[in-house]
This record gives C-alpha cells, sequence and structure tokens, in this order.
C-alpha cells in the first residue's frame, strides 16, 4: 500500500507546539502553529494546551466536573491557530467551551453540534485546492482509513506549489480501521476523498482549516 510520492518521515507523538490564545475573550490570535498533534491525548493534556499563554501568561481554564475524563484525542494538524486547533479538539473529544473575561470553561457538549463560525471561514480556498491538487497514482489494498488519511496529508503537502498541506481528520466515532482499496491515476484529491467517503459510510466536511470525515447521519425511517 504506498503513494508512489510519499515518505513518511515521523513516529507519532504528542506535539504541543507553542502559541498564544487571545488576551482578549472570543477570538484566538492569528498567529498560526506550523504543526499541532496531540496522540491520545487526554483532558489534561488539552488543558495544558489551552492554559499556554504568551510570554509567561497563562489564560484561566475552568473544567465543569461532567467533562468525561476518559475522553482521548487524536488529531494532527498543519497552520492553524491555537484556537482552530483547540476548536478540533474539542469537537473530536465530545466536550464544548466558553470563552469569558476571565476563563474559558470547559463544558458537556450539548444535544446540538454545530462547527464554530469562525472554522469555516476560507473554505471555498480548500475547495478549490482539492480539484487542483491532481494525484498522479493512488494505490491502497485493504489499508487502514486512518494510515490511508494520513498519506493523503502529507501527499497533498509534497504536490502542493507552497508545501502547504490539506488538513484531513476523523470524526467522532469514525474507526480509523475501516479498510480501504483504491486504485486510482491522475485524480484530483478531492476526488479521491469522495470516494473513500462513499465506500466508508462517511460524509465530508469542509471547513476553511480542515476536511472532516464524519459517520453519515441515518435518515429516520
Amino acid at each position: 500500500m504506498h503513494v508512489d510520492i510519499i515518505r513518511r518521515l515521523w513516529v507519532c507523538g504528542i506535539l504541543v507546539a507553542i502559541a498564544f490564545f487571545g488576551a482578549q475573550a472570543g477570538y484566538a490570535e492569528t498567529k498560526k502553529i506550523g504543526k499541532v498533534e496531540f496522540d491520545q491525548a487526554d483532558l489534561s493534556d488539552l488543558v495544558a494546551f489551552l492554559r499556554e499563554g504568551a510570554s509567561g501568561t497563562a489564560r484561566n481554564v475552568i473544567v465543569d466536573p461532567r467533562v468525561n475524563r476518559e475522553l482521548r484525542v487524536s488529531l494532527r494538524l498543519y497552520d492553524v491557530t491555537k484556537g482552530v486547533a483547540f476548536a478540533y479538539a474539542a469537537e473530536l473529544g465530545g466536550f464544548d467551551y466558553r470563552e469569558d473575561r476571565h476563563a474559558i470553561r470547559i463544558v458537556p457538549r450539548g444535544v446540538s453540534v454545530r462547527p464554530r463560525p469562525f472554522l469555516k471561514r476560507g473554505s471555498p480556498v480548500i475547495v478549490r485546492r482539492l480539484s487542483e491538487i491532481r494525484m498522479p497514482k493512488v494505490e491502497f489494498e485493504e489499508a487502514n482509513l486512518g494510515q490511508v488519511i494520513e498519506e493523503l496529508v502529507e501527499a497533498t503537502r509534497m504536490l502542493d506549489s507552497s508545501k502547504k498541506a490539506i488538513n484531513i481528520l476523523l470524526g467522532p466515532g469514525v474507526d480509523p480501521s475501516s479498510p480501504v482499496t483504491l486504485q486510482l491515476q491522475n485524480i484530483p484529491v478531492g476526488q479521491v476523498l469522495k470516494y473513500i467517503a462513499q465506500f466508508s459510510n462517511l460524509e465530508i466536511r469542509i471547513d476553511g482549516n480542515a476536511i472532516l470525515l464524519l459517520k453519515r447521519k441515518r435518515v429516520g425511517r
């Protein structure tokens, strides 16, 4: 199983790069982090990531006791702000958060789940990149979905003229061990994702910072 242009160069682990949440409540600084990676990060890891502030100034973080302490989050994102990274971590981890003047409160997720508005900004750019970046050759034979996504992300980085990857994440409850078999040539990466989603019974959500593969909603009888 391989994508010809790819060579995997890293070993997974928790990478918490230095970036800063804005001093004022309600927005994250525009400074982007080159890479943010969580490998089975627990709630304390995520809180530590969120607390770290600029020039030694840390944000107050309060955790509601009803939040699941057993949650684990794995993700890899490139060129995103700290606020964006934490928003995706919250979605994958099944919790929410609120910001006020004095603290950030981590709370249980409500019944309805909607992506935060600032995540959607810039989605037309990603749509365009999905059609512009073409894969010379794609070969996967009973490969794990998680591995396939990692290789596609790295392929977009290698093929993009600016060497910037397209972030792709597996949403909550998506099984990363689901098998994927594809043999394709000279095809836009967006079409590759569509085939993967169709065969794995997933939906695609395109944000301004990442693409999420989500479990397909069941249609009521």
